[in-house]
C-alpha cells in the first residue's frame, strides 16, 4: 500500500482501529490501491459531501455497491443480477466510479476503501 502523508486527513480515517477492517476487506491489489490513493489524495470530504449525498440517495447505486461489496464483479454479472440496459448500468457504475467508490479493474468492478466505508458505516435507506 502507498505510504500515507501525515497531513492526509481523509486517508488517515482508514487507519483508525474500527476502519482497519475496511482495508482488510478491500480486495484491491497493491497497484490498484496505489492508483486509488493517488486519485483520491486531493479530495476534501467536507467539500464533496453534497455531491456524495446526491449520488448515493439513488437506490440503484446503493444496491450496486452492496452487490459488489468485497467481490470483483464483471459487467455481465452485474447486468444479469439487476436486469438493466447496458447504457443505464454504465451510467450508474460511472457515477460510483466518479466518487471513487468503485474501480473498474482487469478482474472486474471492485469497491474501494471509500466505497466499503460508505457501505459499512453509512445508513441510507
Amino acid at each position: 500500500m502507498a505510504e500515507k502523508k501525515d497531513d492526509d486527513i481523509y486517508h488517515s480515517t482508514f487507519m483508525y482501529k474500527e476502519s482497519h477492517d475496511i482495508l482488510e476487506k478491500c480486495i484491491l491489489n497493491e497497484d490498484e490501491m496505489c492508483e486509488y490513493l493517488e486519485r483520491t489524495e486531493h479530495i476534501d470530504p467536507k467539500e464533496e459531501h453534497d455531491h456524495l449525498y446526491s449520488v448515493m440517495t439513488n437506490e440503484m447505486r446503493r444496491e450496486l455497491l452492496k452487490f459488489i461489496d468485497i467481490n470483483a464483479r464483471s459487467f455481465d454479472e452485474i447486468k444479469d443480477k439487476f436486469q438493466i440496459e447496458d447504457q443505464l448500468l454504465n451510467y450508474h457504475l460511472s457515477m460510483l466510479e466518479q466518487l471513487f467508490f468503485l474501480m473498474n479493474t482487469e478482474s472486474g468492478w471492485k469497491a474501494t476503501p471509500r466505497g466499503l466505508g460508505f457501505l459499512y458505516y453509512t445508513i441510507l435507506k
